[in-house]
């Protein structure tokens, strides 16, 4: 019978042997129909995932690819109270990720340290660009859940997720697989594993990914004459002369090109002796994320000379009731001088299979007057007008990697991993999703990180106590390259980051009884990030330092009830290094944000049950933070005295209480958006299961889960940091279940699967400190369906697999974001089919 293996809660109790490979499932002796177990390295040594005394989820390459889980973006349909996006339009290749609360978002700022830790074959990717990872021959994923200082250092506050490739064996093994799927979904992968010498294998991977987006990109003066209203589109000239030949679809959103090619040499020169070498480069050339409009603000210009009865629904004020900003007024006024258009929901695209999927940004901007003024509001020399973007994300990305494991003696091993990544991408955004490009940027990224880890383990007193010291030291070096442009402002940067970090560690296991055993760790770990920008259309620095000195600790205790039952309880510290404001709008708003600590207690109990027939993890958490890193976006008086830190107002820019308050206090209107960042005190408590039943031979069921409360230690509504009643930092609900069955005949068996995932309310208005969630900003609680049937010969060297994702065919949004001229929302993918035939060999 086909094997399934759940995702579960681990530990570590015997020290790995040189070029042994954890994940695999680890029989010992079970039957074929008991549930098994995986082998996991969360602790640094290799241990059956039942036995350790933390909340970890760890998933097999068969379990992922069942559940349609192929990246980082997508896993957190699969473990309990993690929340995962695909990055969006403006941070591409950066996941936004929340576990337990803890949330790393979606930046990819060199200045702002990662939350969760996430490594690939031991080795820390050190910025949330580019970590986005997909799981090609990944043969397990860890998801450790609470934090993770003393193990994985202080950028793991929330948790860390560990990818595992596959190590070579040497054994001539290796598969083919090609699929094709909907929308021209192509894609085709293969593997050799090679003993190349008694002592020397080698495994190589490639993999070719290729599929057309699910959203459109139209041509808006064809689509309006398509709809019947050509006036709507002024004088807009057709975006491509021929648009009309293919339905005015000039591009797509949503899909792209992926390429991944992998090598990985083992040489086993003694049985004591492994060293293993690992090359990998992927290559992205991916079409735009889909994100789609929700509403046009208002948009208008008040009266001019040239335009006495104004521009769009008046009257259009600069302050008071109805304002709208100068800025906006003016970007108005030179797109229908330009194109005699006004910026309004004509510019929402026809719904199709239930909801909006397209656009009709190109990101491109026209040729727009220049000399318009409103009031005293006008363009600035050198604004960029008359230039068109790449709609495509582009991305590459090289990891070298060496391992090096050696076994002194019998009850000591040094283990030694060093690790270089390169990563860069380009993309652009068109945030207004017009043609008009009122909300235009273009982004580079250029990472380099370097890493090395050095660990001894062993044993002592008869094997009960086991031991870990070890020191890891990182470097990351990176550039980003940014244009941002919105309404009249903009800014073209260099943005310089290095990050240095160097720790020392220890941990213990102390086996008190053959049933009961407690644990413990520490870690120092000294940071600085340093911050250059060269930004002369709002400021420049150099060497702008942020730096922390910490102690973290750990202390657990679990005891065995049974072979079958432990039960353990933890507590320990989790930090987050400060970091630095870049994305500002003028010099004032540079200010450090900041560092983050908390105290996280756990209880859990990991029992199997009925035989192994039965398994039940429940894990209680309460996580106590002295500060939390708390974004804040308001308001900035222009006309503030002084050249400090600005004063923030914690008012929506775009609202009328905004400029009064500005007019009463520094007697002027002008106002700037304000992001800002404070520390405040937080609790987040919650619980989670995993559950996994054999009832018959053949069926499986899962069901996993989690729930987590967020409550702000900010108790004044209005205050930064304050979250109205009704706000959620994270959805507080997520489950996933499955169920799955084993039908064998003489031809093979085949297995019909039936995935289930559940979220609760997300939410994302920007005013959560003052008001309940509006309407618009809400995700209504939600359920995706995915299914397959796949077929395995009797030999178990040939399989086919038919896959289908979102089968109820369910229009989704699963991220919102508010903007000066537009909401937008992020739209998952319509029903998708796939068939992979796979042969292995």
């Amino acid at each position: 019978m086909a094997l399934l293996l759940l995702p579960q809660v681990a530990s570590a109790q015997e020290a790995a042997q040189p070029g042994a490979t954890a994940g695999a499932a680890d029989s010992g002796g079970q039957d074929d129909d008991q549930i098994g177990d995986i082998v996991v390295t969360a602790r640094y040594v290799s241990e059956r995932v039942q036995d350790a005394p933390m909340a970890i989820t760890a998933q097999t390459d068969t379990q992922l690819q069942a559940a349609n889980v192929t990246n980082i973006g997508t896993l957190g349909a699969v473990v309990p109270n993690l929340q995962t996006v695909p990055g969006d339009a403006q941070s591409a290749g950066t996941p936004f990720i929340s576990l337990r609360g803890v949330q790393q978002g979606a930046t990819s700022s060199l200045a702002v340290p990662p939350a969760i830790a996430i490594y690939t074959d031991d080795v820390y990717h050190a910025t949330t660009a580019g970590s986005e990872l997909d799981f090609t021959d990944v043969v397990r994923v860890e998801v450790n859940r609470g934090p993770q200082s003393t193990l994985s250092g202080n950028a793991s506050i929330g948790g860390s997720i560990k990818l595992f490739t596959q190590d070579p064996k040497g054994d001539g093994s290796g598969f083919i697989s090609l699929g094709g799927g909907t929308r021209k979904h192509m894609e085709a992968s293969g593997a050799i594993d090679l003993g190349i010498t008694p002592t020397l294998s080698m495994r190589a991977l490639g993999h070719f990914d290729r599929q057309e987006g699910f959203g459109n990109r139209l041509d808006f003066t064809c689509m309006m004459k398509k709809l019947g209203t050509p006036a709507l589109a002024g004088t807009t000239p057709y975006f491509q002369p021929d648009s009309d030949n293919r339905g005015c679809v000039i591009g797509h959103t949503g899909g792209g090109t992926a390429a991944v090619g992998q090598v990985k040499l083992l040489w086993k020169p003694a049985d004591n002796v492994s060293l293993l070498l690992t090359g990998r480069h992927r290559e992205e050339d991916m079409e735009e994320t889909n994100e789609v409009t929700l509403f046009y603000q208002k948009i208008c210009t008040q009266p001019t000379p040239e335009f006495p009865q104004g521009i769009g629904v008046q009257p259009c004020p600069l302050s008071g009731t109805g304002a709208v900003l100068g800025t906006t007024q003016l970007y108005q006024l030179a797109v229908f001088k330009a194109f005699g258009v006004v910026i309004d929901n004509r510019f929402m695209p026809p719904e199709r299979n239930g909801g909006i999927y397209d656009t009709y940004g190109t990101n491109c901007r026209p040729d727009i007057d220049l000399t318009v003024k409103v009031g005293t509001t006008g363009f600035p020399a050198g604004y960029p007008d008359g230039l068109c973007y790449s709609p495509n994300k582009t991305a590459r990305h090289t990891q070298l990697s060496a391992k090096l494991e050696v076994g002194l003696s019998d009850d000591v091993n040094l283990t030694a991993i060093g690790g270089y990544t390169n990563y860069a991408n380009e993309f652009s955004s068109n945030g207004d999703a017009t043609p008009y490009g009122v909300v235009l940027s273009h982004f580079n990224n250029v990472d380099k990180m370097y890493s090395g880890e050095l660990r001894l383990d062993g044993k002592l007193f008869d094997g009960r106590l086991q031991w870990i010291v070890g020191a890891f030291a990182m470097k990351l070096d990176g550039y980003q390259k940014n244009l941002n442009t919105s309404t009249n402002s903009y800014q073209k940067s260099v943005v310089h980051g290095v990050d240095d970090s160097q720790s020392g560690f220890v941990h213990f296991d102390f086996n008190i009884t053959d049933a009961w055993r407690v644990s413990g760790g520490g870690r120092y770990s000294y940071t600085d990030i340093n911050i250059s920008i060269d930004n002369p259309q709002a400021l420049s620095f150099s060497d702008r330092h942020s730096t922390q000195k910490r102690w973290d600790w750990l202390l657990s205790t679990d005891y065995k009830i049974t072979d079958d039952v432990m039960i353990y309880a933890t507590a320990a510290t989790g930090s987050r290094p400060p970091g630095l404001i870049t994305i500002v709008q003028d010099a004032r708003q540079v200010g450090p944000t900041s560092e983050e600590e908390l105290v996280s207690y756990e209880l859990g109990l990991k029992a199997d049950f009925l035989d192994r027939h039965l398994r039940t993890n429940l894990t209680a958490f309460y996580l106590d933070y002295k500060k939390l890193s708390t974004g804040v976006t308001g308001t900035q008086c222009l006309a503030e005295p002084g050249t400090g830190q600005a004063t923030f107002y914690n008012l929506n820019f775009t609202s009328a209480e905004a400029t009064a308050l500005c007019q009463q206090l520094y007697g002027s209107p002008s106002i700037r958006q304000y992001s800002y960042n404070v520390g405040i005190p937080a609790k987040v408590k919650g619980f989670e299961w995993e559950i996994t039943a054999l009832p018959l031979r053949g069926l499986r069921i899962d069901w996993t889960g989690g729930y987590n409360k967020f409550t702000s230690g900010i108790t004044t509504p209005g205050q930064p940091g304050y979250l109205w009643p009704g706000n959620h930092r994270q959805a507080e609900w997520n489950m996933h279940a499955n169920v799955s069955y084993d039908i064998e005949t003489s031809a093979g068996t085949i297995t019909p699967r039936l995935d289930w995932n559940w979220q609760s309310q997300q939410d994302y208005d920007t005013s959560s400190s003052t008001r309940p969630p509006q309407a618009a900003y809400i995700i209504p609680a939600y359920s995706m369906w995915n299914g397959q049937i796949a077929y395995e010969s009797p030999d178990g060297d040939w399989s086919a697999t038919l896959s289908g994702t979102n089968l109820a065919n369910r229009f989704t949004y699963y991220q919102m974001m508010v903007g000066q001229i537009n909401s937008r929302a992020r739209v998952g993918p319509p029903r998708e089919w796939m068939l992979t035939l796979r042969k292995k060999f």
